[in-house]
């Protein structure tokens, strides 16, 4: 039987490089945001976002130590040190409160264990997006299909917004904020 404190894993599964230059022409973050990468495996997508946007902090959460320090080995190779930390610790217990943007390639299942966390700990107009797998119980905002992968659908949420947290007249105001730092991506 499972208890109550179980944690599901998540299988590392690398986004693969066309996903990750698909994240990175969607976003635009802007100066002195924080964006996190919810289960980073080797930090692949991490070092992309800081190589991306050198006006960002990216910090990345990873369990596995063997995971976490090939991501500390990819941030030193790129001398991204001081503005990609990689944090070797469970995602569940680690806070998520200063996030602008949040990158997760998880399963459904695990974010659905994680969207009480990220209901109570992030602020309004906080970007949530997810590789494949939604969070049940919140409306993406907008989705992208990405077209020459196997790994499909970027889900785009905003807190306020896609869990309707928000008074309707506040939750356009956040969406209107929120879609500043999303673009449309380039043939979609």
């Amino acid at each position: 039987m499972i208890g109550f404190d179980y944690q599901p894993s998540v299988p590392w599964v690398p986004t693969r490089d066309e996903v990750i230059r698909s994240l990175v022409s969607i976003l635009n973050p802007k100066e002195g945001d924080v964006v996190y990468d919810v289960g980073c495996g080797d930090g692949r997508v991490a070092v992309a976002l800081a190589e991306a946007f050198p006006h960002i902090r990216v910090k990345c959460i990873e369990l596995r130590s063997d995971l976490a320090e090939r991501a500390r080995q990819a941030v030193r190779e790129r001398d991204l040190t001081g503005r990609v930390e990689v944090i070797e610790a469970d995602f569940f217990k680690t806070p998520l409160r200063d996030a602008d943007i949040i990158y997760m390639y998880l399963l459904t299942s695990v974010n659905q264990k994680l969207r009480p966390k990220l209901e109570e700990e992030l602020k309004p107009g906080a970007i949530v997006v997810t590789l494949d797998f939604p969070i049940p119980g919140w409306n993406p905002v907008t989705t992208f299909e990405l077209q020459r992968s196997w790994q499909k659908t970027l889900y785009v949420y905003v807190k306020g917004v896609s869990d309707r947290s928000m008074e309707p007249s506040e939750r356009e105001k956040l969406l209107q904020q929120a879609m500043e730092r999303i673009r449309k991506m380039p043939g979609g």
